[in-house]
Protein backbone atom coordinates (compact mmCIF):
# COMPACT_ATOMS: atom_id res chain seq x y z
CA UNK A 1 0.00 0.00 0.00
CA UNK A 2 0.90 3.77 -0.54
CA UNK A 3 2.26 5.29 2.39
CA UNK A 4 1.24 8.81 1.83
CA UNK A 5 -1.93 10.65 1.92
CA UNK A 6 -2.11 14.11 0.76
CA UNK A 7 -4.65 16.69 0.40
CA UNK A 8 -4.23 16.66 -3.60
CA UNK A 9 -4.40 12.86 -3.77
CA UNK A 10 -8.05 13.07 -2.18
CA UNK A 11 -8.95 16.03 -4.52
CA UNK A 12 -7.97 14.08 -7.61
CA UNK A 13 -10.33 10.88 -6.50
CA UNK A 14 -12.77 12.76 -4.84
CA UNK A 15 -13.38 14.55 -8.19
CA UNK A 16 -13.18 11.54 -10.20
CA UNK A 17 -15.79 10.07 -7.82
CA UNK A 18 -18.45 12.73 -8.61
CA UNK A 19 -18.38 11.75 -12.41
CA UNK A 20 -21.72 10.26 -13.17
CA UNK A 21 -21.30 6.38 -13.09
CA UNK A 22 -18.20 6.58 -11.48
CA UNK A 23 -19.12 4.86 -8.33
CA UNK A 24 -17.21 2.47 -6.12
CA UNK A 25 -16.68 -0.28 -7.93
CA UNK A 26 -15.80 1.53 -11.52
CA UNK A 27 -13.59 3.93 -9.24
CA UNK A 28 -11.26 0.72 -8.01
CA UNK A 29 -11.63 -1.00 -11.19
CA UNK A 30 -9.65 2.60 -12.34
CA UNK A 31 -7.38 2.33 -9.23
CA UNK A 32 -6.52 -1.17 -10.13
CA UNK A 33 -5.26 -0.89 -13.35
CA UNK A 34 -3.65 2.44 -12.81
CA UNK A 35 -1.47 0.24 -9.58
CA UNK A 36 -1.41 3.34 -7.63
CA UNK A 37 -3.70 5.91 -6.30
CA UNK A 38 -0.43 8.56 -7.10
CA UNK A 39 -0.34 7.43 -10.60
CA UNK A 40 -3.81 9.32 -11.05
CA UNK A 41 -2.03 12.58 -10.75
CA UNK A 42 0.42 11.81 -13.47
CA UNK A 43 -2.13 10.96 -16.15
CA UNK A 44 -2.57 12.84 -19.25
CA UNK A 45 -5.52 13.00 -21.18
CA UNK A 46 -4.73 9.76 -23.36
CA UNK A 47 -3.62 8.04 -20.56
CA UNK A 48 -6.92 8.61 -19.00
CA UNK A 49 -8.76 7.83 -22.33
CA UNK A 50 -6.93 4.46 -21.86
CA UNK A 51 -8.47 3.73 -18.65
CA UNK A 52 -12.08 4.24 -20.11
CA UNK A 53 -12.78 8.17 -19.56
CA UNK A 54 -14.37 9.83 -22.44
CA UNK A 55 -13.03 13.67 -23.85
CA UNK A 56 -16.24 15.25 -21.71
CA UNK A 57 -15.61 13.49 -18.29
CA UNK A 58 -11.86 14.57 -18.68
CA UNK A 59 -12.79 17.67 -18.96
CA UNK A 60 -15.29 18.16 -16.73
CA UNK A 61 -12.53 16.44 -14.21
CA UNK A 62 -9.95 19.23 -15.06
CA UNK A 63 -11.93 22.08 -14.82
CA UNK A 64 -15.43 21.88 -12.94
CA UNK A 65 -15.13 23.20 -9.78
CA UNK A 66 -18.88 22.08 -8.96
CA UNK A 67 -17.25 18.27 -8.49
CA UNK A 68 -15.15 20.08 -5.51
CA UNK A 69 -18.69 20.89 -3.75
CA UNK A 70 -17.75 18.78 -0.09
CA UNK A 71 -14.18 18.32 -0.30
CA UNK A 72 -13.73 21.45 2.10
CA UNK A 73 -15.50 19.53 4.53
CA UNK A 74 -13.86 16.29 4.06
CA UNK A 75 -10.50 18.16 4.13
CA UNK A 76 -11.76 20.11 7.25
CA UNK A 77 -12.63 16.83 9.40
CA UNK A 78 -9.12 15.24 8.88
CA UNK A 79 -7.50 18.63 10.25
CA UNK A 80 -9.55 18.34 13.35
CA UNK A 81 -7.65 16.08 16.32
CA UNK A 82 -8.71 12.48 16.71
CA UNK A 83 -10.51 12.68 13.32
CA UNK A 84 -9.22 11.55 10.35
CA UNK A 85 -9.92 10.57 6.66
CA UNK A 86 -8.76 6.74 4.90
CA UNK A 87 -8.51 6.45 1.48
CA UNK A 88 -8.57 2.71 -0.23
CA UNK A 89 -4.91 1.69 -0.96
CA UNK A 90 -3.42 3.87 1.33
CA UNK A 91 -2.14 3.75 4.73
CA UNK A 92 -3.93 2.46 7.61
CA UNK A 93 -6.88 1.58 5.09
CA UNK A 94 -8.58 -2.01 6.40
CA UNK A 95 -6.73 -4.68 4.00
CA UNK A 96 -9.53 -6.95 3.86
CA UNK A 97 -11.88 -4.40 3.03
CA UNK A 98 -9.94 -2.77 -0.03
CA UNK A 99 -9.43 -6.39 -1.21
CA UNK A 100 -13.36 -6.09 -2.19
CA UNK A 101 -14.24 -4.69 -5.28
CA UNK A 102 -16.91 -2.42 -3.94
CA UNK A 103 -14.89 -0.79 -1.71
CA UNK A 104 -15.23 2.52 0.33
CA UNK A 105 -13.32 4.84 -1.70
CA UNK A 106 -13.02 6.97 1.39
CA UNK A 107 -13.69 6.17 5.07
CA UNK A 108 -14.16 8.53 8.02
CA UNK A 109 -13.28 8.19 11.39
CA UNK A 110 -13.04 9.52 14.97
CA UNK A 111 -11.25 8.02 17.55
CA UNK A 112 -8.07 5.87 17.50
CA UNK A 113 -6.41 4.63 14.58
CA UNK A 114 -4.46 1.90 16.86
CA UNK A 115 -8.04 -0.60 16.65
CA UNK A 116 -7.37 -0.81 13.12
CA UNK A 117 -4.00 -2.57 13.78
CA UNK A 118 -5.58 -5.27 16.00
CA UNK A 119 -6.66 -8.46 14.69
CA UNK A 120 -10.63 -7.63 13.86
CA UNK A 121 -14.03 -9.65 14.25
CA UNK A 122 -17.53 -8.52 13.86
CA UNK A 123 -20.34 -9.31 16.19
CA UNK A 124 -24.30 -8.64 15.17
CA UNK A 125 -27.31 -9.81 16.12
CA UNK A 126 -30.70 -8.70 17.11
CA UNK A 127 -32.00 -5.49 18.00
CA UNK A 128 -34.66 -6.90 20.70
CA UNK A 129 -32.28 -9.75 21.82
CA UNK A 130 -33.32 -11.91 25.18
CA UNK A 131 -31.70 -11.20 28.20
CA UNK A 132 -29.01 -14.46 27.25
CA UNK A 133 -28.39 -13.30 24.14
CA UNK A 134 -27.13 -9.72 25.51
CA UNK A 135 -25.06 -11.04 28.53
CA UNK A 136 -23.26 -13.28 26.04
CA UNK A 137 -22.69 -10.90 23.55
CA UNK A 138 -21.41 -8.49 25.90
CA UNK A 139 -19.02 -11.31 27.54
CA UNK A 140 -17.61 -12.67 24.46
CA UNK A 141 -16.79 -9.51 23.39
CA UNK A 142 -15.32 -8.65 26.80
CA UNK A 143 -12.96 -11.82 26.52
CA UNK A 144 -12.15 -11.33 22.70
CA UNK A 145 -11.36 -7.56 22.87
CA UNK A 146 -9.02 -8.50 26.49
CA UNK A 147 -7.28 -10.98 24.11
CA UNK A 148 -6.03 -8.61 22.08
CA UNK A 149 -9.11 -8.64 19.01
CA UNK A 150 -10.93 -5.29 17.96
CA UNK A 151 -15.11 -6.30 17.91
CA UNK A 152 -16.57 -4.56 15.03
CA UNK A 153 -20.09 -3.83 15.08
CA UNK A 154 -22.83 -1.20 13.99
CA UNK A 155 -23.82 0.53 17.01
CA UNK A 156 -27.44 -0.30 16.52
CA UNK A 157 -29.41 -0.97 20.03
CA UNK A 158 -29.40 -4.46 20.76
CA UNK A 159 -26.88 -7.18 20.15
CA UNK A 160 -24.85 -4.47 18.45
CA UNK A 161 -24.29 -2.01 21.94
CA UNK A 162 -23.49 -5.06 24.07
CA UNK A 163 -20.89 -6.00 21.31
CA UNK A 164 -19.68 -2.59 21.80
CA UNK A 165 -20.33 -2.17 25.31
CA UNK A 166 -18.27 -5.35 26.33
CA UNK A 167 -15.53 -4.69 24.08
CA UNK A 168 -14.84 -0.70 25.17
CA UNK A 169 -14.55 -2.09 29.08
CA UNK A 170 -11.61 -4.71 27.87
CA UNK A 171 -9.96 -3.34 24.76
CA UNK A 172 -11.06 -1.86 21.35
CA UNK A 173 -14.08 -1.93 19.17
CA UNK A 174 -15.42 0.01 16.29
CA UNK A 175 -19.00 0.89 15.39
CA UNK A 176 -19.21 1.06 12.05
CA UNK A 177 -22.37 3.67 11.25
CA UNK A 178 -25.11 4.35 8.06
CA UNK A 179 -24.53 8.18 8.81
CA UNK A 180 -21.76 10.39 9.04
CA UNK A 181 -19.36 9.67 12.21
CA UNK A 182 -20.09 13.02 13.64
CA UNK A 183 -24.12 11.79 13.57
CA UNK A 184 -24.44 9.34 16.22
CA UNK A 185 -27.48 6.86 15.78
CA UNK A 186 -29.51 5.84 17.55
CA UNK A 187 -29.47 9.08 19.92
CA UNK A 188 -29.41 6.47 23.34
CA UNK A 189 -26.10 5.21 22.35
CA UNK A 190 -24.41 9.00 22.58
CA UNK A 191 -22.62 8.24 25.33
CA UNK A 192 -21.31 4.82 24.25
CA UNK A 193 -20.22 6.42 21.19
CA UNK A 194 -18.24 8.55 23.22
CA UNK A 195 -16.55 5.97 24.71
CA UNK A 196 -16.03 3.82 21.62
CA UNK A 197 -13.71 7.24 20.56
CA UNK A 198 -11.42 6.92 23.81
CA UNK A 199 -10.09 3.24 22.71
CA UNK A 200 -11.32 2.43 19.90
CA UNK A 201 -13.26 4.30 16.44
CA UNK A 202 -16.48 5.25 14.92
CA UNK A 203 -16.03 4.73 11.13
CA UNK A 204 -18.17 5.80 7.85
CA UNK A 205 -18.27 5.69 4.14
CA UNK A 206 -20.61 8.67 4.58
CA UNK A 207 -19.30 12.43 4.95
CA UNK A 208 -19.32 14.35 8.65
CA UNK A 209 -22.46 15.76 8.10
CA UNK A 210 -24.47 12.86 6.46
CA UNK A 211 -27.86 11.81 8.77
CA UNK A 212 -28.69 8.17 9.04
CA UNK A 213 -30.77 7.18 6.14
CA UNK A 214 -32.88 3.50 5.75
CA UNK A 215 -30.22 3.05 2.65
CA UNK A 216 -27.33 3.29 4.07
CA UNK A 217 -27.48 0.52 6.19
CA UNK A 218 -26.73 -2.32 3.51
CA UNK A 219 -23.91 -0.72 2.58
CA UNK A 220 -22.86 -0.28 6.04
CA UNK A 221 -23.66 -4.12 6.43
CA UNK A 222 -20.90 -4.85 3.72
CA UNK A 223 -17.85 -2.98 5.30
CA UNK A 224 -18.67 -5.05 9.00
CA UNK A 225 -18.46 -7.75 7.18
CA UNK A 226 -15.85 -6.97 4.68
CA UNK A 227 -13.02 -5.32 7.32
CA UNK A 228 -13.11 -8.76 9.36
CA UNK A 229 -11.83 -12.07 9.10
CA UNK A 230 -15.38 -13.27 10.15
CA UNK A 231 -18.85 -12.54 11.95
CA UNK A 232 -20.42 -13.98 15.09
CA UNK A 233 -24.33 -14.05 14.98
CA UNK A 234 -25.98 -14.10 17.95
CA UNK A 235 -29.76 -14.42 18.07
CA UNK A 236 -31.58 -13.35 14.91
CA UNK A 237 -34.53 -14.10 12.42
CA UNK A 238 -34.19 -15.37 9.64
CA UNK A 239 -35.36 -12.40 7.43
CA UNK A 240 -33.31 -9.65 9.23
CA UNK A 241 -30.56 -7.06 8.67
CA UNK A 242 -27.97 -9.58 10.42
CA UNK A 243 -28.77 -12.49 8.53
CA UNK A 244 -27.81 -10.24 5.43
CA UNK A 245 -24.64 -9.28 7.20
CA UNK A 246 -24.02 -13.18 7.29
CA UNK A 247 -24.63 -14.11 3.98
CA UNK A 248 -22.25 -11.02 2.82
CA UNK A 249 -19.54 -12.23 5.02
CA UNK A 250 -19.67 -15.64 2.88
CA UNK A 251 -20.07 -13.71 -0.56
CA UNK A 252 -16.83 -11.73 0.36
CA UNK A 253 -14.58 -15.33 1.66
CA UNK A 254 -15.03 -14.62 5.18
CA UNK A 255 -15.97 -16.86 7.97
CA UNK A 256 -19.13 -17.12 9.36
CA UNK A 257 -19.85 -18.55 13.77
CA UNK A 258 -23.30 -18.57 15.16
CA UNK A 259 -24.30 -18.76 18.61
CA UNK A 260 -26.95 -21.74 18.85
CA UNK A 261 -29.67 -21.55 20.87
CA UNK A 262 -32.52 -22.91 22.27
CA UNK A 263 -35.40 -24.12 19.50
CA UNK A 264 -38.29 -22.43 20.91
CA UNK A 265 -36.71 -19.05 20.82
CA UNK A 266 -37.35 -17.65 17.09
CA UNK A 267 -34.25 -15.31 17.16
CA UNK A 268 -32.42 -19.46 17.19
CA UNK A 269 -33.86 -19.98 13.73
CA UNK A 270 -31.34 -17.43 12.10
CA UNK A 271 -28.01 -19.01 13.40
CA UNK A 272 -30.20 -22.57 13.34
CA UNK A 273 -30.18 -21.79 9.40
CA UNK A 274 -26.72 -20.57 8.76
CA UNK A 275 -25.49 -23.67 11.50
CA UNK A 276 -27.37 -26.04 8.89
CA UNK A 277 -26.21 -24.11 5.63
CA UNK A 278 -22.48 -24.65 7.36
CA UNK A 279 -21.40 -21.75 9.70
CA UNK A 280 -19.20 -23.20 12.38
CA UNK A 281 -21.16 -23.74 15.48
CA UNK A 282 -19.31 -20.84 18.83
CA UNK A 283 -19.83 -21.80 22.60
CA UNK A 284 -17.49 -18.76 23.73
CA UNK A 285 -13.97 -17.47 22.77
CA UNK A 286 -12.21 -20.02 22.43
CA UNK A 287 -14.41 -21.73 19.97
CA UNK A 288 -13.90 -18.38 18.24
CA UNK A 289 -10.05 -18.64 18.03
CA UNK A 290 -10.18 -21.65 17.59
CA UNK A 291 -11.82 -21.29 14.69
CA UNK A 292 -10.24 -18.52 13.07
CA UNK A 293 -6.71 -20.82 14.06
CA UNK A 294 -5.30 -17.78 16.04
CA UNK A 295 -2.46 -18.19 18.54
CA UNK A 296 -4.34 -15.84 21.06
CA UNK A 297 -4.60 -16.84 24.99
CA UNK A 298 -8.09 -15.82 25.44
CA UNK A 299 -7.85 -13.15 28.43
CA UNK A 300 -10.76 -14.12 31.09
CA UNK A 301 -11.86 -10.34 32.34
CA UNK A 302 -13.86 -9.91 35.22
CA UNK A 303 -16.93 -11.82 34.35
CA UNK A 304 -18.97 -11.36 37.24
CA UNK A 305 -18.46 -7.40 37.20
CA UNK A 306 -19.54 -7.65 34.03
CA UNK A 307 -22.55 -9.17 34.84
CA UNK A 308 -23.03 -7.10 37.67
CA UNK A 309 -22.66 -3.94 34.97
CA UNK A 310 -25.45 -5.85 32.72
CA UNK A 311 -27.72 -5.77 35.80
CA UNK A 312 -26.97 -2.71 36.73
CA UNK A 313 -27.68 -1.42 32.96
CA UNK A 314 -31.09 -3.93 32.94
CA UNK A 315 -31.88 -1.67 36.19
CA UNK A 316 -31.34 1.63 35.04
CA UNK A 317 -33.16 1.58 32.03
CA UNK A 318 -36.21 0.39 34.12
CA UNK A 319 -36.02 2.96 37.11
CA UNK A 320 -38.61 4.80 35.59
CA UNK A 321 -41.02 2.26 36.12
CA UNK A 322 -43.55 2.18 39.20
CA UNK A 323 -43.34 -0.39 41.79
CA UNK A 324 -46.51 -2.14 39.53
CA UNK A 325 -46.16 -1.11 36.79
CA UNK A 326 -49.12 -0.48 33.73
CA UNK A 327 -50.05 -2.65 31.27
CA UNK A 328 -46.88 -3.22 28.91
CA UNK A 329 -46.05 -0.69 26.20
CA UNK A 330 -43.56 -2.68 24.48
CA UNK A 331 -44.14 -5.63 22.88
CA UNK A 332 -42.13 -8.86 20.82
CA UNK A 333 -44.39 -10.15 18.14
CA UNK A 334 -44.09 -14.37 18.53
CA UNK A 335 -45.06 -16.82 15.40
CA UNK A 336 -47.63 -19.43 15.98
CA UNK A 337 -48.74 -22.35 14.09
CA UNK A 338 -51.92 -20.13 12.72
CA UNK A 339 -49.19 -17.25 11.73
CA UNK A 340 -51.29 -15.08 13.90
CA UNK A 341 -49.35 -12.26 15.97
CA UNK A 342 -49.71 -12.75 19.62
CA UNK A 343 -47.56 -9.67 21.68
CA UNK A 344 -45.47 -10.82 24.77
CA UNK A 345 -45.70 -8.97 27.86
CA UNK A 346 -43.30 -6.91 28.92
CA UNK A 347 -42.60 -8.99 32.12
CA UNK A 348 -41.90 -11.78 29.67
CA UNK A 349 -39.33 -10.71 27.80
CA UNK A 350 -37.30 -10.25 30.78
CA UNK A 351 -37.03 -13.75 31.30
CA UNK A 352 -34.84 -16.40 29.15
CA UNK A 353 -35.99 -19.59 27.41
CA UNK A 354 -33.57 -21.38 29.45
CA UNK A 355 -33.89 -21.30 33.51
CA UNK A 356 -34.31 -17.61 34.74
CA UNK A 357 -34.02 -17.25 39.11
CA UNK A 358 -36.44 -14.92 40.19
CA UNK A 359 -33.87 -12.80 41.91
CA UNK A 360 -32.78 -12.43 38.61
CA UNK A 361 -36.11 -11.91 36.96
CA UNK A 362 -36.78 -9.15 39.94
CA UNK A 363 -33.71 -7.21 38.96
CA UNK A 364 -34.49 -7.29 35.28
CA UNK A 365 -38.12 -6.02 35.71
CA UNK A 366 -37.72 -3.84 38.74
CA UNK A 367 -40.44 -5.45 40.78
CA UNK A 368 -40.71 -6.52 43.99
CA UNK A 369 -41.80 -10.01 45.21
CA UNK A 370 -44.90 -9.39 46.63
CA UNK A 371 -45.37 -8.05 42.99
CA UNK A 372 -43.74 -10.02 41.02
CA UNK A 373 -45.01 -13.43 42.15
CA UNK A 374 -48.47 -13.49 41.35
CA UNK A 375 -47.52 -11.96 37.33
CA UNK A 376 -45.49 -14.76 37.23
CA UNK A 377 -48.31 -17.29 38.57
CA UNK A 378 -50.47 -15.75 35.78
CA UNK A 379 -48.45 -15.75 32.87
CA UNK A 380 -47.82 -19.43 33.63
CA UNK A 381 -51.73 -20.03 33.73
CA UNK A 382 -51.37 -18.54 30.30
CA UNK A 383 -49.08 -20.44 29.04
CA UNK A 384 -45.75 -17.95 28.89
CA UNK A 385 -43.80 -19.86 31.22
CA UNK A 386 -43.01 -22.73 32.62
CA UNK A 387 -41.70 -23.29 36.44
CA UNK A 388 -38.70 -25.44 36.49
CA UNK A 389 -36.29 -25.74 40.09
CA UNK A 390 -34.55 -22.46 40.85
CA UNK A 391 -36.87 -20.21 38.46
CA UNK A 392 -39.06 -20.05 35.64
CA UNK A 393 -38.25 -20.63 31.28
CA UNK A 394 -40.06 -19.00 28.44
CA UNK A 395 -41.59 -21.19 26.75
CA UNK A 396 -42.91 -19.04 23.64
Amino acid sequence: MDERLTDELISAWWRLRQLPGFGTVTTNDILNQLGSPHALLRCNPQELRSLGLRDAAIERWQNDQGLSNGLETLLNWRRQRGNGVLMVATKDYPEALANLRDAPTFLYYSGTIQALQRPMIAMVGSRHPTPYGRQWARECAAELAASGMTIVSGLALGIDGEAHEGAVRCGSTIAVMGSGPDQVYPARHLGLAQRICDQGMLLSEFAPGVTPQARHFPSRNRIISGMTLATIVVEADIKSGTMITARLAAEQGRDVFALPGVVSNPLSRGPHQLIREGAALIENANDVLGELGLDIPVRQPDIEQQSLDLASSLLDNNKALPAKPPAPTTSVNIAHKNHSAVEAPELVTCIDYTTTSIDLIAIRANLDMAHLLPELLQLELDGWLQQHPGGYARIK
